[in-house]
């Protein structure tokens, strides 16, 4: 049947029907015809209208089970849940092994977060075995678990799923996610490469392993599985971004820039594009280069906070800070949920002596982030640079207490305890962070160059250069 039939038919079908009601008559429909006028109704958003087309149906056909869930879909949909499960149950009585009203129910429990009765419904809809709709009932099952949190389960289901499909993207894209999220990234790493043994030309594959690999900063393999992908799949841009992202992590600066700009090929490039390259010119030093991009980042979304706040990083590195603070004030309204647009401004306020605006800004930001560690370390800095040592110290205390992994804070809780004169401690602390993170040295001393002058330091950094 050709689509100018169809429209035809349709369109007769319709008038007939509403010619049937404006006249108050009754006319025979069959079930074929029902459907094409709830269809009709419902690609008109006209969903009462296919109620009433339904209503009527039950007149000519008492219980039909596509009625019924038809009926439940459209309930469904307009939110009415409890009533289109109380039709589904009278539909499985009549009707037990019918697939889709199984996997309507399991839709409707999941939105009533009943998601182990979901899984039921789903895994017996699975059991009767119509091969065109397994592969999407089996991704199903895994969401289901992912909304429990169980996202070993899911993990179980979709490595069953890929054996079975090995060439499903989604499942593929599904799998890393959850072994992302249960933090089981060496295993994914592992799964990857075994898969890639079997499937070597799998480009969602290479994908999924370099970002698995960057997780954990193994930079040089991670930028050999995004050129795997790249060669498989020289248009899929989200490996040219992550490949870039990587680069940029390895301060390779000049390299991430032109992975980015070869997504210009298969795209018109976006703003965070654009705010990336700034960000990576602003690395290099190129600060009116960075400063084109992040403008040219606001052309294309003027409600991309990123680039405004890259905007107002360059201006202060300009010493425009008056200007600069404007473009984080805007970023902030942007984005009043994120933490890290008020530390810069408090930064930017602090360099001005505004102790007071920065206060104002802080402590509100203290009470809504205390899980952020960089507003601890501000809101202390703040108290230090104001010639309340006292406080600085107490604060990176507590702070050392709720985030006792962060290297930065122990650091930071050494140079209160030298400025504090509580040099025993101090010296304690001191010995251990040069032996378990010598990494964290050179940033200390730019935080606290008087450490230089201290004994214990220069002994102990003997061969170091700071």
């Amino acid at each position: 049947m050709n689509e100018e039939f169809e429209k035809n038919h349709d369109e007769e079908l319709v008038k007939r029907y509403e010619e049937m009601l404006s006249k108050g008559n009754t006319y025979f429909f069959d079930i074929e015809e029902f459907e094409d006028l709830i269809d009709y109704y419902c690609l008109q958003n006209k969903f009462k209208n296919a109620l009433d087309v339904i209503q009527y149906g039950y007149s000519l056909f008492r219980d039909n089970t596509t009625l019924m869930l038809r009926e439940s879909q459209l309930l469904a949909g307009l939110g009415h849940l409890t009533k289109a499960l109380s039709i589904l149950k009278t539909l499985e009585k009549l009707e037990g092994h019918n697939e889709e009203a199984l996997l309507t129910m399991a839709s409707i429990y999941s939105q009533l977060h009943e998601h182990v009765k979901a899984i039921e419904l789903l895994r017996k809809a699975l059991e009767l075995g119509n091969t065109e709709f397994q592969a999407e009932i089996i991704l199903e099952i895994a969401l289901e678990y992912e909304n429990l949190e169980r996202f070993d389960k899911a993990i179980d289901v979709l490595r069953k799923a890929v054996e079975k499909y090995p060439t499903n993207e989604t499942f593929l894209y599904e799998i890393a996610y959850c072994f992302d999220m249960a933090e089981r990234t060496a295993e994914c790493i592992e799964y990857y490469h075994q898969f890639l043994e079997k499937f070597p030309y799998s480009f969602p594959a290479w994908y999924n392993l370099g970002n698995a690999l960057q997780k954990v900063e193994q930079f040089d393999e991670a930028l050999e599985a995004y050129d795997f992908c790249i060669a498989i799949q020289d248009d899929f841009t989200p490996a040219y971004f992550n490949k870039a992202q990587t680069l940029f992590k390895m301060e390779r600066y000049q390299e991430a820039i032109h992975t980015f700009e070869e997504t210009y090929t298969f795209e018109q490039p976006h703003a965070a594009v654009y705010c990336h390259i700034g960000e990576c010119f602003e690395k290099l030093n190129q600060l009116d280069k960075a400063l084109f991009y992040y403008r040219k980042s606001i052309q294309m979304d003027e409600h991309f906070a990123d680039a405004y706040l890259g905007v107002g990083i360059i201006l202060d590195m300009q010493d425009n800070i008056q200007e600069a603070i404007h473009y984080v004030e805007k970023a902030m309204s942007l984005d009043e949920e994120s933490a890290d647009y008020p530390i810069f401004l408090v930064e930017m306020l602090k360099k001005q002596e505004r102790w007071e605006d920065a206060e104002n800004i802080i402590q509100p930001l203290m009470a809504k982030h205390r899980d952020n560690e960089d507003v601890w370390m501000e809101y202390a800095d703040l108290h230090y640079l104001r010639d309340d040592v006292r406080s600085a110290l107490a604060m990176t205390r507590q702070a050392n207490h709720a985030f006792p992994d962060s290297v930065e804070l122990k650091f930071r809780l050494l140079a209160y305890l030298y400025i504090s004169g509580l040099t025993t401690e101090a010296e304690e602390l001191l010995v251990r962070l040069v032996i378990e993170h010598p990494e964290g040295l050179e940033d200390f001393v730019e935080y606290f160059p008087e450490i230089r002058e201290y004994p214990l330091f220069i002994e102990l950094t003997r061969n170091k250069l700071f």
